[in-house]
């Protein structure tokens, strides 16, 4: 018989949310941020409360994008924990156009029965800040009942190349650079060897390991081409993330007085039969998504250009809708498109 202590440690068993479904609902931060006034803009800063980092001038030609993100395991295997945590938290910078002289603070916290997986944990963020061109400058290492990692980022742009969810107009087309699913997913993957494993496999054509690894390997897949490949023709960004497209895009509809209209939601292959046994709602974009792809708006005529430097750097992308002169987000009956790798 295995001793129990030998058993791998299951991060995802210390949580009761998991990856970026842990933040906090977006109305009740909306309420916490009003309450303590920071709502307004900031003289001091470009931009920062209400984009997806903050933006501030350091010098005529420099603007140091800032931001700070993480969250608890979606995965059990602590290395890969550590490379999503890492592409998530470095998003948002590059949602803002930033990713020179990238640097990342790392932020990590175990509970003191699973601290056998720091190296581990951290070598995966520390391996793919590298990939993303990026430094681990430090961080903070504290004990914590849930597992969290992530990590303070900072990067820099010239700031005409700042981007702004408050700068999408009527007109514009709307693209996603990463596949939806990752929630229900991985959701899966956490109950396959359980109680409700068969009724779960059942729910779905394919293996539930296979949409697992699928969802993994998007989610380990850096937003940092798919920026620069876009950047010169993009208007205004933002990274999907814990309040799903459908919240993410009310975000970008409210900061830039527009509406926006989603037509097309390309989601991982398997994702929307699990998403409807498990109640995600991936079908109204409310899913929760953990290191998403970037929601872009592109005028209408740099979209040809646009896809095809997309297409040249090998970056996923789907049209999944309009910004138009309305208010709010319109989703009814959209097209959905299974993504398979």
């Amino acid at each position: 018989m295995t001793d129990a202590a030998e058993e791998p440690t299951e991060l995802t068993e210390y949580a009761e949310l998991h990856g970026c479904s842990c933040k906090l609902g977006r109305g009740e931060l909306d309420s916490l941020l009003t309450d303590v006034g920071i709502t307004a803009p900031q003289s001091e800063l470009i931009c920062g409360v209400g984009e997806d980092a903050s933006a501030r001038r350091i010098g005529d030609d420099r603007t140091l994008v800032s931001t700070i993100d993480f969250f608890t395991p979606i995965v059990d295997d602590p290395y890969q924990f550590g490379r999503v945590a890492a592409c998530n938290a470095a998003s948002d910078a590059f949602a803002m156009g930033a990713w020179t002289d990238l640097t990342v603070l790392v932020v990590l916290g175990l509970p003191r029965t699973a601290t056998d997986v720091a190296t581990d944990l951290l070598s995966g963020i520390v391996d793919a800040v590298d990939e993303m061109g990026g430094v681990v400058a430090g961080g903070h290492t504290i004990m914590n009942p849930w597992p969290i990692a992530g990590g303070a980022v900072t990067a820099w742009t010239a700031e005409p190349s700042v981007l702004r969810t408050a700068a999408a107009s009527p007109g514009e087309r709307l693209y996603l650079t990463k596949p939806l699913g990752t929630q229900p997913a991985m959701g899966a993957l956490r109950v396959e060897d359980g109680e409700f494993g068969r009724t779960v496999a059942d729910g779905t054509t394919r293996p539930i390991g296979t949409i697992g690894e699928e969802a993994l390997a998007w989610m380990t897949t850096p937003n940092r081409a798919a920026i620069e490949a876009a950047r010169e023709f993009v208007t205004a960004a933002t990274d999907v993330t814990g309040f799903g497209l459908a919240g993410q895009a009310k975000l970008l509809a409210e900061n830039a007085g527009v509406g926006v209209s989603l037509t097309h939601l390309p989601v991982i292959e398997g994702t929307l039969e699990l998403s409807r046994l498990f109640g995600y709602g991936l079908e109204t974009g409310e899913s929760a998504e953990t290191s998403g792809g970037l929601l872009l708006t592109v005028p209408e005529s740099g979209a040809g250009a646009f896809e095809a430097a997309l297409s040249r750097a090998d970056v996923f992308y789907r049209e999944v809708g309009v910004v138009t002169d309305g208010s709010g987000v319109d989703l009814e009956d959209p097209t959905i498109e299974p993504i398979g790798r």
